[in-house]
């Protein structure tokens, strides 16, 4: 065994210039703990056959992501244009459908609350004196939407459940029924986009 592993050629290996977005896939789930000269760090494999080597830090923000095997992210390493600038690493997800047949979705916008006195009354108005206050009212409105399809959404996962369950006395498996009305509304949502 180690001596295919010595045959093997090296594996390109990840570079992360700054303030450049990289997109990445995971091959497997979890990483593997290595030593290097850096120190020990956290080497992942990806889909398209290279490796990168992440401090336990950005690892950790991998994991609580929930990051998936073959779901496309990015990573970004940040600085701003100081002289030896501090180091952020950003981990998101990136919006759309995944090679691993999920929907990443980006995150909802904080809302505003209604009984902020510049949208108690509609929930539309803002305060010119307070543009933040604008821009966070004016995104409710794709939110809302957002919340209510999610809402249908559990309300037919619900029904089609209960039917699985009643109907067919538990032949299928709730993840079953699951799957398949992912899989209607990703189809239903792709010929709703082509039309």
């Amino acid at each position: 065994m180690a001596a295919a592993q010595a045959n093997r050629p090296p594996r390109e290996v990840v570079d992360f210039p700054l303030n450049v977005p990289v997109t990445v896939a995971l091959k497997y789930g979890q990483g593997k703990t290595v030593s290097s000269q850096y120190g020990e760090r956290m080497m992942f494999s990806l889909t398209d056959g290279r490796v990168m080597f992440l401090d336990f830090e950005v690892a950790g923000q991998i994991a609580s992501l929930g990051i998936n095997v073959r779901e496309s992210f990015s990573i970004t390493k940040r600085s701003d244009d100081r002289k030896d600038p501090p180091i952020a690493w950003v981990v998101a997800r990136l919006a759309g459908e995944q090679p691993n047949g999920t929907f990443a979705v980006p995150a909802l916008p904080a809302a505003v609350p209604a009984t902020h006195p510049d949208n108690a009354s509609t929930g539309l108005a803002a305060s010119s004196k307070s543009p933040a206050l604008a821009t966070a009212v004016a995104r409710r409105q794709p939110a809302r939407a957002l919340i209510e399809e999610a809402n249908t959404l559990v309300d037919a996962y619900a029904e089609v459940l209960e039917r699985a369950l009643t109907t067919y006395q538990g032949r299928i498996k709730p993840e079953e029924a699951r799957a398949l009305l992912i899989t209607a509304y990703i189809q239903r949502s792709k010929l709703s986009s082509a039309a």
